[in-house]
Formats: structure tokens, C-alpha cells, sequence
């Protein structure tokens, strides 16, 4: 059962309405790469058209509504043995209540390495996908403060965060690393 009560809203409107431009992004786009080794295990979550599955060897994409991910599914109702490195969530935990947020981030955490990183594109609670549909969407209204606190709660260090903008609109980029113990 989807965590957010309009999951089926979602996923009709990610799958029919909005398309995504990834390399338009200088941080949260293809500049990812960059920080990614050749035997790292990455898990893209909500990887929409899957754009990173080419170019990471090791990479799972889960996606509720984009037949062209590898496991057409939420992130919260994912299940796995395999612990990922790195997990991207590139505009993906961006919607619903603080409840829903932390129980999707919680799940995110949950499939990591102890060594494991989060790269973050999140939208700061703007409807600017520029249509009239955009607007009954319930974007999380995220902030930098929002994501030095989810990280602390959730074991992390922020590495990096700032504005990432393209032509259409402005996104937060944040950088984690999980803080573990020897």
C-alpha cells in the first residue's frame, strides 16, 4: 500500500505529464558521475526514464510510475537484501507530509552500506513544472535547514548543499555521507 495518499495521482502525472531534463542540472545531473567509483552499487530512486542506467554499471533504478526503471515500484514498498553505496534521490522525495518524508528517507537509509552517501535534488515547494496539473501536486517545501536536520537524524554529515538551477527552475543540492563509528 503507497505511503503517500496520492501515489496513484503521482504516478499517472509522472508517467504521462512531466519530463524530466537531467543534464540541464550542473550539480544534480550527469556532474554525479564524478563522484561515483566504477564498482560502487547505486540505487536511483524514482529514476524516472533511467538516465544514469547506461553509464553506472552497478545501478538499480526504482520508480513507481516509469516503465523504464528496473523495479516499477515505490521506495518504500522496495525490498532487497542487496546494501547500495550510493543513493540518488533527484527530485524524488519531494512530496507529501514531514511523515512521509522521513518514512521515505528512513527506507532510503535502511538499503545502504554503514560507508553510504545520499545525493539529494530537492524542490523547495515550488509548482513550477509549468502546468496546470503541477499545481495539485503536494510538493514538499524542502530548505538547506531541513536537510542539515534530516541528515543528523538520520546519521549523516552534510558534505555539500547548494542552489543547483537550470533554465526552468531552481532545485537544493545536497551531498550526505553517512557518519559511522570504528
Amino acid at each position: 500500500m503507497p505511503l503517500h495518499p496520492r501515489q496513484d495521482f503521482l504516478n499517472q502525472y509522472f508517467a504521462d505529464t512531466w519530463s524530466g531534463d537531467i543534464a540541464s542540472y550542473q550539480y544534480s545531473g550527469f556532474a554525479i558521475l564524478n563522484h561515483i567509483g566504477a564498482n560502487d552499487r547505486v540505487l536511483d530512486v524514482g529514476c524516472g526514464n533511467n538516465p544514469f542506467k547506461r553509464k553506472i554499471k552497478n545501478l538499480t533504478g526504482v520508480d513507481p510510475a516509469n516503465t523504464k526503471a528496473d523495479v516499477m515500484i515505490a521506495i518504500e514498498d522496495y525490498e532487497t537484501d542487496e546494501k547500495f553505496d550510493i543513493a540518488l534521490c533527484l527530485g524524488s522525495i519531494n512530496f507529501g507530509s514531514h511523515e512521509v518524508i522521513e518514512a521515505q528517507i528512513a527506507k532510503v537509509v535502511s538499503l545502504l552500506t554503514p560507508v553510504g552517501k545520499i545525493f539529494w535534488r530537492c524542490n523547495p515547494g515550488r509548482h513550477d513544472h509549468r502546468n496546470e496539473l503541477c499545481e495539485q501536486i503536494d510538493f514538499y517545501p524542502w530548505t538547506f535547514e531541513l536537510l542539515d536536520d534530516y541528515a543528523r537524524q538520520f546519521g549523516f554529515r552534510v558534505v555539500e548543499s547548494r542552489w543547483d538551477r537550470n533554465s526552468r527552475n531552481e532545485r537544493i543540492y545536497s551531498e550526505w555521507q553517512r557518519i559511522f563509528s570504528e
